[in-house]
């Protein structure tokens, strides 16, 4: 797993400020967080062996996230320690669930590093939100003959010429963005859509999947807990993406009724277990 780990203040707010206005959050929580550790914990709880590359600062955030890291089933940290803030961001949650997310810190994505990670040919490369100063990693990831996964950005960065999955959420991209059109540079192109579902393409047919039913607490972590139960079955030699749509949408659904950023382990999911019956590959 490729990318960020961020401290999240969580600020609840009944109404989002208008521009130039006034809101009053209800109450703010201070918690571990960030897309491509959130993801790594969470894969790394349904029993895949996992590995982390991710950037840290030398502040107290950083300290924390790190123990964070040590205290979760990850197997495998490649820390990049920088000196300056570790990432820091605000979300605001809506009463309604919604979250908006607004970043405090500068972004550290070019500081991560693949090039003294030991890579295997059966590894699975996951960046999972997509950044152009990725695109050498990728690259490297791929010339060591590695499964590479991005996040749903790439299809509109014409400079990735190819990776075997592009996942992520509709707000990744542009609504206008035709996802079948960019099939000749992606073996597969997955994409959430909140309550709407989740949608799969592949040049030869498309899979839908429905949102599992949830009441809506938190939707912070909704799309990478999606992502930990696709890659769950994906793992397990289950790639065809049907178990892992439908693990994604279980997982998702147990997301958005937590006060969290990080998924629940995956032993915590209904019926998850279930689903992904097939032992994991290591």
């Amino acid at each position: 797993m490729v990318g960020a780990i961020a401290w999240d203040t969580v600020v609840h707010v009944d109404t989002y400020p208008a521009p130039g206005g006034f809101t009053r959050g209800a109450r703010k929580i201070e918690r571990p967080g960030g897309s491509a550790a959130n993801v790594a914990q969470a894969l790394a709880s349904s029993g895949v062996e996992v590995g982390f590359v991710t950037v840290l600062g030398r502040d107290d955030r950083g300290q924390r996230l790190h123990q964070t890291l040590l205290d979760s089933d990850v197997a495998h940290l490649e820390i990049q320690w920088v000196e300056g803030e570790s990432e820091h961001v605000i979300v605001l949650v809506h009463d309604d669930g919604d979250r908006t997310i607004l970043g405090l810190t500068p972004d550290r994505s070019a500081e991560i590093d693949l090039s003294q990670v030991p890579l295997r040919p059966e590894d699975l490369v996951v960046f999972v939100v997509w950044d152009r100063r990725y695109l050498a990693a990728l690259e490297l990831a791929q010339a060591a003959g590695c499964t590479t996964i991005v996040g749903l950005g790439a299809v509109e960065d014409p400079r990735v010429r190819h990776a075997d999955i592009a996942f992520g959420s509709h707000a990744d991209i542009r609504p206008d963005t035709d996802l079948t059109a960019a099939l000749h540079r992606f073996d597969r192109i997955v994409m959430t859509h909140g309550a709407r579902g989740a949608r799969q393409h592949d040049p030869e047919h498309s899979l839908t999947q429905e949102a599992a039913p949830a009441k809506v607490v938190d939707t912070t972590g909704a799309g990478d807990a999606f992502l930990a139960g696709y890659l769950a079955a994906y793992a397990r030699g289950l790639t065809d993406g049907r178990v892992g749509l439908q693990a994604g949408a279980r997982w998702a659904a147990a997301m958005v009724q937590t006060e969290s950023s990080i998924p629940p382990a995956c032993g915590a999911v209904s019926g998850i277990e279930e689903i992904l019956s097939p032992e994991p590959v290591r």
